[in-house]
């Protein structure tokens, strides 16, 4: 697996010539105090956090910096009570873009943004059961950051489609001079695996007076880790003989990942109160990791057919009698998997794939994603009152899919060993205008009124040009599956072109009505014209001022979320686990006719309503907001559950155009067909200790308590697991706490984050093997020194005291289990991760 270090000079020649061409505000003096100033959630002039009419979080560029970790996906679960990602291995799409939580509902329902303009989804669509096309924040690097604003707040009728959870919104760095180098490595302890290298980079150039061109990189490489335990299957089979099988023969752990980001941000004065602003991103990201161990003793149609070990006739017609040899213990040779080997090498008119594969094979997945975005636009005065913004947005993502070490067991011995299934693309592009005029309305300050356009396109595209990955081979009358094994290609009538367009107004206003009380309101008209119809969404917002440190604060709002060209049309098969047994499934539309046949619709969006009250006040040092909220959602996306497939319904699905259905054994597809009510508080707090002579220690802390409740679905569509994963599968608390003392040229970080315990569920028949792992505290923790200013080394430590999950008990170690520890669950099972990092900044 390898990315490559330089971009093709086509490549760099757009970079730097969409950067000669930031919503930003100016280049800010060095030295100014940024941090509590926010932009996201209202249109008028910025203010502070304190003084938002809605939650919003705050970070600084030091607090995603400061950390063990390089994925910001982790970076924000650090700092954001109510934002969790899970640790994926062996999970389809979901281990190459991570999807992560917001207030309990599932990524796309977070609308994402870098410096206030919307950022394109990745290509790649989750297969699991929140169903979700997101954006990948991973492919930001964290050098490139000015400040992170979380809104934790409903807000699609300010921003349009995704805002229902809130909105995080990347704001770049805007310096004029100055260069930043970043090196850092660390492994994982316990058992000496993944390791981490990482590089990055920015620098800042002065265009003109106050023009900036803010450049920035960084690099990944982060090698697999494996907390895997023998499978039962593959360990009998040792016993019996077959010494060629893989100890482990199935690993569990975090996957092969590369990555490169690049980001440049500009803003250039024209004179005449106008500037002209555009920020470009170009990402290469390589993802493997390694899937289920194919057993060689009861894989179908690869190794066996029904009771037997499955040989290929190379000669038909000619008279020519394969062994049959039984699936099993082997008097002759120990184990049939021997047996057949060795009968396969002696007979050159018959050939097994023992021949290739004599302990079986774990196929090795993986996908290379290429990342492209741009946004350019003019701001300024266009009266003495009105301020305009007129900008383009354009996104384009790639995932093409890998799987090696596996067959198309149709091919026989001309089947190749690797191959890529697929490719998916998404493309998005944006026009917006937007306008804001004060009006003098006799109130404490005028009425703003923000005002706009917008116009969005979004295409997806499934292609493969691996005809091997779903090419029906001569062997597959033999009952040899179809396809590359493990996640089979993209058939031609599963390959298209889907395109989806849409246009909105908006209007958003604001006035203090007088000294203490804030008024706000926002309304939005959206119309989906090719697909989905029209919507119209409003908010209501209000902060009153109790003294001059303390507020009460609420909205009330409607949203709606409308699913991607990708969500309404993917089909893919590939092997999953229902009730921890793996299996082949197929993801196919709602709208095939088989879908349909089980409840399937054609999608329509999510709607939402939002309600939220909050309280904000400064005690002392203390900087205290607290927060309730109470969200409902129609029509939610998910996945549906697992239907099994009958060999009739398999074969009426090759029919429909998914190559490689005979093999699948059930099927999902996405579905309206549930109503949810999320609710929770959080609670923020920041305070400051001067200890005279022994320095100074920030206090960071937050907590969060979080419920989803199922208020109505279709029975049978949702089984009791899928249930109990929605309710109950993230912690109901959070907390985390941080401490950065400084002393003179030393800074001592401590970092704590508490999780609650949640419910998992391995198998929806069984109760009694249900799991309720503990409540956690993971400790994280770094020592810095700078030296001449310029240069600071740091060591430190992520899961300080090396806490593990929950053991999978001995009721659940079936001949397929390969996980020591419960996976998917609220924190890592690859335990403590130390670390060392240097970084020169001149």
């Amino acid at each position: 697996m390898k990315i490559s270090n330089l971009l093709t000079m086509s490549s760099v020649a757009a970079l730097l010539g969409a950067a000669a061409t930031a919503p930003v505000a100016f280049a800010q003096p060095q030295g100014a105090d940024i941090e509590e100033v926010v932009v996201t959630g209202s249109r008028r002039a910025p203010r502070t956090a304190l003084d938002s009419a809605a939650p919003v979080d705050v970070f600084s560029a030091t607090d995603f910096q400061d950390q063990g970790t390089a994925d910001l996906n982790d970076l924000l679960r650090n700092l954001v009570p109510t934002f969790n990602v899970d640790v994926q291995d062996i999970n389809d799409s979901n281990s190459l873009v991570r999807p992560a939580t917001l207030r309990g509902l599932p990524a796309d329902d977070t609308l994402v943004m870098v410096n206030g303009k919307r950022r394109h989804r990745s290509a790649a669509v989750q297969f699991g059961r929140q169903g979700t096309h997101f954006a990948d924040i991973s492919q930001i690097p964290p050098i490139a950051l000015r400040q992170v604003e979380v809104l934790r707040d409903g807000a699609a009728a300010q921003y349009g489609s995704d805002a229902i959870a809130g909105v995080i919104n990347f704001i770049l760095k805007e310096n004029r001079e100055g260069i930043s180098v970043e090196y850092k490595t660390g492994y994982l302890d316990e058992t000496n695996d993944g390791e981490l290298n990482y590089v990055a980079a920015n620098a800042g150039f002065a265009l003109g007076e106050t023009g900036f061109l803010s450049l920035s990189m960084d690099m990944t490489d982060n090698k697999k880790s494996d907390r895997s335990i023998q499978r039962a299957d593959a360990q009998g089979i040792i016993d019996r003989g077959n010494t060629a099988v893989k100890v482990n023969a199935q690993e569990q752990g975090l996957p092969d990942t590369e990555i490169l980001n690049l980001f440049a941000n500009l803003g250039i004065d024209l004179g005449g109160d106008q500037t002209f602003y555009s920020f470009t991103g170009y990402s290469e990201k390589e993802v493997e990791l390694g899937f289920f161990f194919r057993n060689p003793e009861n894989r179908g149609g690869v190794f066996t057919s029904g009771n037997n070990q499955l040989f290929f006739d190379l000669t038909p017609g000619s008279g020519t009698t394969c062994p049959v040899i039984p699936r099993g213990a082997n008097a002759a040779f120990g184990t049939s998997s021997v047996a057949a080997r060795n009968a396969g090498l002696a007979d050159p008119e018959c050939f097994t794939f023992l021949e290739r594969h004599p302990g079986g094979y774990t196929p090795v997945f993986g996908g290379k994603n290429t990342d492209m975005s741009n946004v350019v636009g003019l701001k300024g005065e266009l009266t003495a009152d009105t301020t305009y913004d007129v900008s383009i947005g354009n996104g384009f993502s790639e995932m093409t899919y890998m799987i090696s070490n596996t067959s198309n067991p149709s091919m026989g011995p001309d089947s190749p060993s690797s191959f890529e299934p697929g490719i998916y693309t998404t493309i998005e592009n944006n026009f917006n205008l937007d306008l804001s005029t004060p009006f003098d309305v006799g109130m404490y300050s005028p009425l703003n009124v923000a005002y706009g356009f917008e116009w969005r396109r979004e295409v997806f595209k499934v292609n493969s040009n691996d005809q091997n990955s779903y090419r029906v081979g001569p062997y597959s009358n033999l009952g040899a599956g179809v396809g590359s094994d493990g996640f089979q290609g993209f058939g031609p009538d599963q390959q298209g072109v889907w395109d989806r367009k849409n246009w909105s107004l908006y209007a958003d206003l604001e006035v203090d009505a007088t000294e203490r009380l804030l008024l706000g309101a926002a309304i939005r008209y959206e119309d989906f014209y090719d697909s989905f119809g029209d919507t119209t969404n409003g908010k209501l917002t209000a902060r009153y001022a109790l003294t001059e440190t303390t507020n009460l604060r609420s909205t009330v709002s409607t949203g709606f979320r409308a699913p991607s060209p990708g969500q309404a049309n993917i089909s893919n098969i590939s092997t999953g686990v229902v009730d921890s047994i793996p299996v082949t499934q197929g993801q196919i539309p709602p709208t095939n006719p088989i879908s349909q046949r089980f409840g399937g619709k054609e999608l329509t969006p999510e709607k939402s309503k939002n309600f939220s009250v909050g309280l904000t006040t400064e005690i002392g040092p203390l900087d205290l907001t607290v927060d309730y909220y109470h969200i409902e959602i129609e029509d939610r996306i998910l996945n549906s559950a697992t239907f099994d497939i009958t060999p009739a319904i398999a074969a009426e699905l090759e029919a429909s155009g998914i190559s490689g259905a005979g093999s699948i054994v059930s099927f999902n597809y996405y579905t309206n067909d549930m109503s949810t009510t999320n609710e929770g508080v959080e609670v923020v707090g920041s305070w400051t200790m001067d200890w005279d002579d022994f320095g100074r220690t920030d206090f960071a802390a937050s907590w969060a308590w979080t419920k989803q409740t199922l208020d109505s679905f279709t029975p049978g569509l949702l089984t009791r697991a899928n249930v109990a994963d929605l309710e109950k599968g993230i912690p109901a608390n959070r907390g985390n706490f941080r401490a950065n003392h400084t002393y003179g040229d030393f800074r001592f970080t401590l970092q704590a984050n508490y999780y609650d315990e949640y419910f998992s569920v391995p198998s929806s028949a069984d109760p009694s093997r249900d799991y309720w792992p503990e409540a956690t505290t993971i400790f994280g923790g770094e020592v810095a020194y700078t030296f001449r200013d310029n240069y600071t080394f740091v060591v430190g430590a992520d899961n300080l005291l090396n806490k593990m999950p929950e053991r999978v008990r001995p009721v659940d170690v079936n001949s397929g289990t390969s996980n020591e520890y419960i996976t998917g669950g609220a924190f890592s099972p690859n335990g403590r991760f130390v670390y060392a990092r240097v970084k020169a900044d001149f």
